[in-house]
């Protein structure tokens, strides 16, 4: 059971760029930077429009659980899977997104 009120998510917190190119995936921001504490902020890519994650808060409830708030401020609970400088989120329409942590 997740708890919708945890605390900041650790395990993706820093600075990512998506790495899945599908078209799925270009509605998520080309940059995301997780934190400091439950703050994120998405940037776009050339010629991308509004991304699902533009800025908001992000909280991890257990380790395989990202809740993000989006652009039209509905908090959405993604499945998420961190693993070797990467973490990959499968949205609830089935798309997958993998972003790389960078420097």
């Amino acid at each position: 059971m997740t708890d919708p009120d945890a605390s900041e998510p650790r395990l993706v917190s820093g600075r990512w760029r998506r790495v899945t190119d599908s078209e799925c995936a270009r509605r998520y921001p080309a940059e995301l930077t997780i934190g400091p504490g439950t703050r994120y902020l998405g940037a776009r890519g050339p010629g991308q429009g509004m991304p699902v994650w533009d800025a908001g808060t992000a909280r991890m409830p257990d380790a395989t659980t990202l809740l993000m708030s989006t652009s039209s401020d509905e908090l959405v609970s993604y499945p998420v899977e961190v693993a070797a400088g990467r973490f990959t989120v499968t949205d609830p329409g089935g798309c997958a997104v993998t972003y790389e942590r960078r420097g």
